[in-house]
């Protein structure tokens, strides 16, 4: 009996790897989607960047609107009217005539042309959609690599929560066995009820996480599902042998200066904060005198018959046409104090944008020193945590054979099988930290492309 104990007892980290390996076999023959079909995929499926797309169209026209007032406004119009008047007649010392009755019929036609030469509320306004257009291409930009982000997280938050729940379930395995050993040694007299208490009190607690780790798979494949509209049956992982490098230039304030400068969102702000800034321009013009110029070409053709009772109708009938020009300057002299309001509301809003733009700065700024770290962090918690795995499963085998020898308890062995399957979790999520931490230097900085997923996704293939 103690033979064949001991015997089960060496085979369970054994049969643990037999059993992640047959997982991973079972992945593997599965159709695997990428990180960039992912990114295509998202391209044509997240409302939060069409979204942006379809701002950024509707602000080309903003430009062409704006424009408009500039140039020659003509409208032609064209009116025909019947009048039908019944008169009661009075001759000229006072007294009553014959009463007659009056039929005019109109025909009008008339072209107009205004073009106005100077106001300059509308050139500022040019000047506005063109910086309007400017911050929303900027902002689509910024969009676009939040994106990317999104899209690059969402997929790593699926391949993590994979990871951890094959390595809870591998856990729960050996614990499992661990707790069937234990079970028959108890039975047989060959451990105390503790050691049996504390083998099901492990099992249970793995078990717990089993399902916790399959809820973080669900959300994680919602939220993945969220940006690209659909499910994937399994999606190309990484393994753990990956060379890690170091952020270049490695110096936190050179990625801090490149993100000052060249952060999409920071130049986006930018451009908004000198439309706030002429739009004290355009509101102090309304004090300032225009001058339009005004065209127009009337064509006209009226028919009158005026019918008496005693006499025959009589008809008469007139031709007009002609041309208006006229040059017109309006020159404001009091609106009730609004301009001076609406340039004071103006100068708010731009001391407003202007704050704004300084807090998204900061913020920037923030951002960048943050990824860095956190990049840097990242990698030294990968290197730290795989020498723990090596190290914890190297503790584990040598009490698995303590415990076969009877140096050791199954205390011992629960406490190593776990402390060596939480080590792979942390190195899991190390990987995973430095992947995405990598991606927010890069989008912090404004540098983020498409290139950046596709050296990601080799790193995939690999694997």
């Amino acid at each position: 009996m103690k033979t064949s104990l001991i015997a089960f007892s060496v085979a369970l980290s054994l049969s643990s790897v037999s059993s992640i390996a047959s997982e991973a076999q079972s992945i593997k023959d599965m159709p695997k989607t990428d990180l960039i079909s992912i990114y295509q995929d998202a391209l044509k499926s997240d409302t939060q960047y069409l979204i942006s797309h379809a701002n950024l169209k509707a602000t080309e026209q903003g430009v062409r609107i704006s424009r408009s007032v500039l140039l020659p406004q003509i409208s032609a119009s064209a009116t025909r009217s019947r009048s039908d008047n019944d008169n009661a007649g009075q001759g000229l010392d006072g007294s009553p005539s014959e009463p007659f009755n009056n039929v005019n019929d109109l025909t009008r036609y008339q072209v107009q042309l205004s073009q106005s030469i100077f106001d300059w509320g509308n050139w500022v306004a040019v000047d506005q959609a063109s910086l309007r257009l400017k911050a929303s291409e900027l902002n689509h930009a910024s969009n676009l690599q939040n994106l990317m982000s999104r899209s690059a997280q969402a997929y790593f938050n699926v391949l993590s929560a994979e990871e951890n729940l094959a390595t809870t379930q591998a856990e729960l395995e050996a614990l499992g066995k661990q707790l069937d050993l234990t079970r028959e040694q108890y039975e047989s007299g060959l451990a105390n009820a503790t050691d049996f208490l504390n083998a099901q009190a492990n099992y249970d607690q793995s078990l717990a996480n089993e399902v916790s780790q399959k809820n973080t798979l669900t959300i994680a494949t919602e939220s993945l599902r969220e940006i690209t509209n659909q499910y994937y049956l399994s999606l190309e992982g990484m393994g753990d042998n990956i060379e890690l490098s170091l952020p270049q230039p490695n110096n936190i304030d050179d990625w801090t200066r490149v993100a000052s400068q060249e952060n999409l969102n920071l130049k986006a702000q930018q451009a908004t904060t000198k439309v706030a800034k002429k739009e004290i321009d355009r509101n102090r013009s309304d004090h300032y005198p225009s001058l339009n110029l005004n065209l127009s070409y009337s064509d006209s053709d009226s028919d009158t018959e005026r019918t008496f009772t005693a006499i025959s109708p009589q008809n008469t009938s007139s031709q007009s046409d002609g041309y208006n020009a006229g040059i017109t300057l309006s020159v404001p002299i009091f609106s009730g104090f609004r301009t001076s309001a609406q340039t004071e509301q103006a100068k708010q809003n731009y001391l407003s944008s202007s704050h704004k733009y300084e807090q998204t700065a900061r913020q920037v700024q923030a951002s960048a020193r943050n990824a860095f770290t956190n990049l840097q962090a990242a990698i030294a918690s990968f290197n730290a945590y795989k020498r723990s795995l090596d190290s914890n499963q190297s503790s584990l085998e040598a009490t698995q054979e303590g415990y076969q020898a009877g140096t050791r308890n199954i205390i011992d062995v629960l406490n190593a099988t776990r402390s060596y399957y939480n080590a792979r979790r942390n190195l899991t999520r190390a990987k995973y930290n430095y992947l995405i931490n990598g991606i927010n230097l890069k989008a912090a900085a404004g540098t983020l492309t498409e290139s950046d997923l596709q050296q990601i996704n080799q790193l995939l293939h690999k694997f």
